[in-house]
């Protein structure tokens, strides 16, 4: 095997080159120390190996792989390999998208759900939060492009991210990406660190216009806020409502909720002030065994001077029971 990087101030190019014979007694070995020598850890691959019914002749791999910001893109040819990819879960440990432009050959892909064998003109869109396992049943010549899952959140809004989108390389919305990846692969190497993230930034955006036309939208993106303030106020007594936690339930990412309450109070204070308001209404509730720390306790404030400073803030005196002086 001869792998050879060509490194620049953002290693930005890579390539390798991977021969195993396949009659060899650890070729399943000599594959994985190959892998890692030549392109090093890849964090969304859990298994690769050489197919059980290839004993005969050579495995050959060749990918040379380029990054174009926070977008690393791939033109590989390989013979036929298996194996899985992916997390099967939400922790993080694999928080990426996976696209493949099939050219020639064959990519068969499935899940516990779904098969499907992509042959020469296919693009595919994975989401890598699900397990899945993959095959080239044929030499196979494809693009590949792993990129962060926020990243398609930031443009999608309200459209939930599927687990696998697939479309044909001649439609509009493929063609028009393909022509982006095409330039900014040729450029890569000679654009500035903001060009070159702007291109990155570009192809998220293109691959987000093409799920689009194929998933239902879930929230438009005109009332994500609407939708933010809907599902905060459904559960303000809950000790783990978090930005984190509403934007997962809407299917976005934590920046892109920040960025719809951008032009007013952040989507906390609104948070804080639905508490206080629910606080306030029960505080005027007459006769009732709680008492104001009791009150605070229930709506998420678990300090009673916090509590009573942020209600004094709001409302211009101490929070009181009916019948209590305010102190």
């Amino acid at each position: 095997m001869t792998g050879t990087q060509v490194v620049g101030a953002a290693e930005w190019r890579q390539r390798a080159s991977i021969d195993v014979p396949l009659r060899h007694p650890h070729r399943q070995d000599l594959l994985h120390d190959q892998w890692q020598r030549g392109l090093g850890h890849l964090a969304h691959i859990r298994q690769l190996r050489l197919p059980a019914d290839r004993t005969r002749g050579v495995h050959r791999t060749r990918v040379e792989r380029r990054l174009v910001g926070e977008v690393a893109v791939s033109r590989q040819f390989s013979d036929p390999i298996e194996g899985i990819s992916g997390s099967g879960s939400t922790d993080g440990r694999a928080d990426l998208v996976a696209v493949h432009v099939i050219r020639s050959g064959s990519l068969r892909i499935e899940d516990t759900g779904r098969r499907a064998d992509l042959g020469p003109g296919t693009l595919c869109i994975r989401d890598l939060h699900t397990y899945w396992q993959f095959a080239y049943t044929a030499p196979t010549d494809c693009r590949v492009l792993v990129l962060p899952r926020s990243g398609l959140l930031d443009h999608l809004y309200g459209t939930r991210l599927p687990a696998l989108t697939v479309a044909p390389a001649t439609a509009p919305e493929s063609r028009l990406f393909l022509a982006h990846l095409d330039a900014a692969w040729s450029l890569a190497g000679r654009l500035g660190p903001e060009a070159t993230h702007a291109a990155g930034e570009a192809m998220a955006v293109l691959l987000t216009g093409l799920i689009r036309t194929r998933a239902p939208v879930a929230v438009p993106p005109p009332s994500l806020r609407t939708a933010a303030v809907a599902y905060a106020d459904s559960r303000l007594r809950d000790p783990d409502l978090t930005p984190a936690a509403i934007a997962r339930a809407l299917n976005v990412s934590v920046r892109t909720l920040h960025r719809a309450f951008a032009d007013g109070e952040s989507v906390m204070a609104h948070v804080r002030r639905r508490r206080l308001e629910g606080a306030r209404r029960e505080l005027g509730l007459p006769g009732g065994p709680f008492t104001v720390a009791d009150i605070a306790a229930r709506w998420q404030f678990a300090d009673p001077s916090h509590f009573r400073r942020a209600y004094r803030g709001a409302y211009g005196q101490s929070p009181r029971r009916p019948g209590e002086r305010s102190t």
